[in-house]
């Protein structure tokens, strides 16, 4: 792993010791519930949906095909 990486991990312990787990935990299931109603995301995840699902099926139909 990278420097960043460690200082990155560093920092989130340090975080979530001077918070607490339960402060720590209620910020990230918040923060998570902001970028989940933003319809920039909504949008996103609604084309990423139909993209797997005709992947799916056009994958499908060509193994069955063969």
């Amino acid at each position: 792993m990278g420097l960043i990486t460690w200082v990155i991990i560093a920092v989130v312990v340090l975080v979530i010791l001077g918070v607490g787990v339960q402060t720590f935990l209620s910020g990230l299931w918040t923060g998570a519930q902001k970028v989940g109603s933003n319809p920039v995301v909504q949008n996103v995840t609604g084309e990423a949906k139909e993209f797997v699902k005709e992947s799916v099926n056009n994958s499908s139909a060509a193994i069955i095909g063969n």
